[in-house]
């Protein structure tokens, strides 16, 4: 549980730059689906999951592993649906901004990932957190 915290919180800070816009949507996505502990789900579960919440125009597993992979960006009205569903602002999951709100959205999703972990994984993330703060 940690170890995937971390990686989630690396892939998000460290590399953001540097990554394309599909890549920044993918990221963003997973950092989406971990918050609301579906990070472990196939390909086609999140396609049938998603598919449930828009009815109109289903979605393949293949759709799912483009947009998990940074391969691909859904549209629009797909984005609009996994947002609702993720309970996450569409700008921010389709362009990584939202409103200028005291807490952004990538902070949202932090704290419900921070909530979920023991007081022994609290701990660990303060001290790991810390290090960079005394880098900096």
């Amino acid at each position: 549980m940690v170890y995937r915290f971390f990686r989630d919180l690396v892939i998000i800070i460290f590399i953001m730059r540097i990554l394309t816009e599909k890549e920044k949507f993918s990221a963003r996505l997973k950092l989406a689906l971990s918050a609301m502990a579906m990070q472990n789900l196939k390909t086609s579960e999140i396609a049938t999951k998603f598919n449930l919440q828009h009815p109109n125009e289903s979605v393949t597993q293949q759709a799912v592993h483009k947009w998990l992979n940074g391969l691909a960006i859904p549209s629009m009205d797909k984005i609009e649906t996994l947002s609702k569903w993720l309970s996450v602002k569409p700008e921010w999951l389709r362009y990584g901004v939202g409103d200028n709100e005291k807490m952004t959205m990538l902070d949202e999703v932090l704290l419900k990932m921070i909530i979920g972990l023991s007081e022994q994984q609290k701990s660990a993330l303060i001290t790991f957190i810390s290090s960079f703060q005394n880098k900096a």
